[in-house]
Parts: C-alpha cells; structure tokens; sequence
C-alpha cells in the first residue's frame, strides 16, 4: 500500500538537511579531489593518467552492467521493504560476479580494442573490483534514500583521502604508475562499502525471486546509464586510438578539472533532488515550481564562473598543471563550454527518473553518445583540438531534448523556462566581454582575477537593479517563502527589495 505523501513542510526540511550535508561534504570532497588530483597529475603525467583512464572506462560500464540499476530502483519504490534489499542483493551479486569474471577473462582482447596491450594486466584488476564497487551501491542507495547525506558523505571523504591521499601519493611517488590510480580507486570502494553497511545494516541474504517492478526499473536504469556511459566515455576509447594515451591523459584531465566545480555544485543536488521528487512524484505542479527555481539559481552560480574558465583555460592549466601538460589548454576551453548545458541535464534528470521516465532519459542518452561517437569518428583526421568542440554541441542538443521531455511531463510554458535562464545567460555575456576586453591589455594572471572581480560586482549590482532580470518569478517566489526560516533568504529579499512572506 502507498504511504500518504510526505506534508511539503516536512520533506523541506529533511531536503533542506540532506542538501546542507550534501554540500558540505561536497565542498570538501572538492577540494580533496582537487589538491590531491593536481598532485597526482604532476608525479604520473599524462601517459599513466590515460593507461589509468582506459582502465576507469571498462571499469565504469562493468560497474554499471553489475549494479543493474537496482540502486535507484531502490530510492525511487515509494514501499520498501526487507524483501526488496534480499531481491537487489541477489541480483547484484550474480550480475557483478558475471561481469567482474567477464572483464578479467577478456582482458587482453579488450587492451588491443583499447589500442594498447599494455592495459591487459590494469583490466584484470579491474574485474575483479567491479563486485566492491556494485555491491558498495546497495547501503549507499539506501542512505540517499533516507536523505541521511551526513554520514554518507563522512564515509566517502574519509575513504577518498585514505585510498588517494595517504596510499596513492606515495605509490606515485614510488613509481607505481598507473597502478596508483587503480588500487586507489579499489581501496575507496572498499571502504565506502564497509563504511556504509556499518550504518544501515541491511540484509544480507541474498535472493532472486523477488517484485518485478525492481528489475523493471533497474533494467530502464542501466539502460540509461550505459547510454550516458557511451556519451562520457567512448569519445575517450575514440582518443586512445585515434590521438593515443598521451593524448587521452590530457583530455580526462582537462574533462576532470572541468567538471570538478559542475560536479560539486550539482552532483549533491541530484541525489536529494531524486530521492526527495520520488516522495512528491504525483504533484506535477510543484515539482514544476521547484525546478525552475532550481534552474534560475544554478545557472546564476555557475554559468558566469562557467565562462571565466574557458576565457581564461591556459591560464588555468598552466597555472594548476604546470607545463608538463601543454596542450591541454583547448580541450579545458570545450569542456568548459559544455558546462552550463551538463547543468541543466544534471538537474532534468534526476526529475524524469523520479516520475518513472527513465525510457525517455535512455532515448536522449543513447542519441547524444552515437552522435558524439560518429563525430569523432568523421573528423579523426583533424587535431584533438579542433574535434574536442563536438562535445559542448552535443551536449546543447542533449540539454534542449531534456527540457522539451521535461516540459511536457510539467506542463511547463517555454517562457517560465526562459525566464529562468535569462538570468544566466546576462551574466555568461557580461563574463566573457570582461575577460576577452581585459586581456587585450593585461597579462594573464591579473587578467582572470580582474574578470572575476569585475563579473561579480557587476552581478551585485544588477541583482540589487534590476532583480526582475536575474531572477525568474519561482526564485522569487521560493526566496519569499523561505524567508521565515532561513536568514540567507530574508537578507536576500531585503538587499533586492523583495518583501518575505513573514511581513
């Protein structure tokens, strides 16, 4: 039987706990993951961070096929019970064991596809963590399901700085190449799944037979997840082969650098976004409401700082990676482009997933891979450099396709959507005239930091001006309303002029 829909009030409030958590763990795990990643970036070099890369791709979609999906099938079910964790434990060990044995007996085949034969000994080690990493989804799914992000992010943090910070480093040091990322990664995912079935504590008996509906949604989801697997990684087995792994060393690690700020700023999001939309998933209006508040915002935050990094990449890479990685700077420019449009599809698709629309997600998935992959495969006979650019046009095909899904399943009017873009998309303008103005005649350090300055005092200024043009009626609308309980939203109603509901 399905529970009474959580009251608005309550599940605010555990959102707003879960998003709190989220973030702040976030906001370390960023700058763990930056500190730590820049070292290791400087000791191993673009050749063992791409034999690495290679390895991470095979292990992503082994991991995906394992998991089956039955993660979020567990978050999303409005009735859990005991039952269902004993189905997804069953189905999750068979598929994982399958699937790490697979890997590890295809080895050598699957190094000479990657174009290197090298790779066969890093892709037996990477079977056999496919089961850690699979089975580690489980008590961690369960956490998210129950908003509890404080403790999940602890144990993850925790777990990345022991597994990178205090083995890996000195295994780069001591000249373990490309092992160092790989035993890092397993030792983490160790420890993420012990660390969370010690909190949950769910069962361990494991079953096959079990609601359909379980593997149904799970089967949407990895269908969905191998699709945006092919979108993220394909073009990578496509520069292993065609540019080679040095080249692949800097385009996951101009992708890496990139995405680090998207990831922090979005990634916590989705996961109270979904577990929080599962609970309300039949209130279409509010949901709407909600996510176009959400839009404005976010791309208010980070669609301008977006822009800074690619008007400024080489000042970046030089400044972060130091010269050993020249070369890197125009992938870092395109993936940096792509970003406000990975945005928006991070926020649309936790919403499709939590109102059964999985199939559509897949849909747009699967389309934005196959035209990244013969993309890069027409213009193979052209730098890295110039091809790097398909990636952010996919990425805006894929964006627009997710708003139009989205939309339709809201009843969502495209002038409340551009309402709350406009914002943004001031702000990403105003950003890129400074900094192309201010380095015409200043060098390039004063230059970015100028930029950023500028763009900000400006933003201030126009938010304080002219709010109507920054801020879509939803925001405004979510700010009045939070005002009463949170002292961030009071002053910023008062500081555009914006009387809260409690006057």
């Amino acid at each position: 039987m399905k529970p009474a829909p959580m009251q608005e009030g309550e599940l605010g409030r555990r959102a707003a706990r879960a998003l709190w958590w989220s973030y702040g763990g976030a906001a370390l795990r960023a700058l763990a993951t930056l500190l730590v990643q820049l070292l290791l970036a400087r000791l191993l070099g673009p050749e063992a961070f791409g034999q690495a890369a290679a390895a991470f791709i095979v292990l992503a979609l082994g991991w995906m096929l394992a998991e089956g999906g039955f993660g979020a099938a567990l978050i999303q079910k409005p009735v859990l019970s005991e039952a269902d964790v004993s189905h997804a434990l069953g189905w999750v060990l068979l598929l994982s064991g399958t699937a790490g044995l697979g890997v590890m007996l295809s080895a050598p085949w699957l190094a000479r596809w990657l174009g290197s034969g090298a790779l066969a000994p890093l892709l037996v080690a990477a079977g056999a963590l496919i089961p850690v990493q699979a089975l580690s989804n489980i008590p961690v799914s369960l956490m998210r399901r129950d908003l509890d992000a404080k403790r999940a992010q602890l144990i993850y943090l925790g777990g990345y700085v022991f597994a990178y910070a205090l083995v890996g480093l000195p295994l780069a040091w001591w000249g373990a190449g490309a092992w160092t990322l790989v035993i890092a990664f397993g030792l983490h995912s160790l420890v993420n799944m012990v660390g969370s079935y010690a909190v949950v504590r769910h069962t361990l008996r494991p079953r096959l037979a079990g609601d359909p509906a379980l593997r149904r949604f799970g089967l949407q989801v990895v269908g969905t997840s191998v699709a945006n697997w092919a979108l993220e990684n394909l073009d990578r087995v496509l520069v292993n082969r065609l540019w080679g792994a040095a080249a692949l060393g800097q385009y996951s690690a101009a992708f890496t650098l990139s995405r680090s700020p998207a990831a922090f700023l979005v990634g916590s999001l989705q996961n109270v976004a979904f577990a929080a939309a599962s609970r309300v998933q039949d209130d279409l209006q509010r949901l709407g409401r909600s996510y176009l508040a959400t839009v404005n915002l976010l791309a208010l935050l980070s669609w301008p700082a977006f822009a800074l990094m690619a008007c400024h990449a080489d000042t970046l890479v030089h400044l972060l990676y130091g010269t050993r990685w020249q070369g890197t700077e125009p992938l870092f420019a395109a993936f940096c482009a792509g970003l406000p449009f990975f945005v928006l599809m991070a926020v649309s698709g936790p919403l499709l997933w939590a109102l059964d629309a999985v199939r559509q997600d897949l849909t747009v998935q699967l389309a934005g891979g196959l035209l990244l992959f013969a993309g890069f495969l027409c213009f193979r006979a052209y730098p890295l450099k110039h091809v790097v650019w398909l990636v952010p046009v996919v990425y805006l095909l894929r964006a627009l396709w997710f708003q139009r899904l989205l939309g339709r399943r809201l009843q969502l009017q495209t002038g409340a959507m551009m309402q709350a873009l406009r914002g943004g998309l001031l702000l990403v303008l105003m950003a890129a005239v400074l900094s192309l103005g201010l380095r015409s005649w200043m060098t390039a350090l004063p230059a970015m930091g100028a930029s950023a300055a500028l763009s900000l005092v400006l933003a201030l200024a126009m938010l304080r001006q002219w709010p109507a043009l920054l801020l879509g009626p939803a925001l405004m609308e979510a700010m009045q309303a939070g005002a009463p309980a949170s002292a961030a939203s009071r002053r910023l109603c008062a500081f555009i002029g914006l009387e809260s509901r409690e006057s």
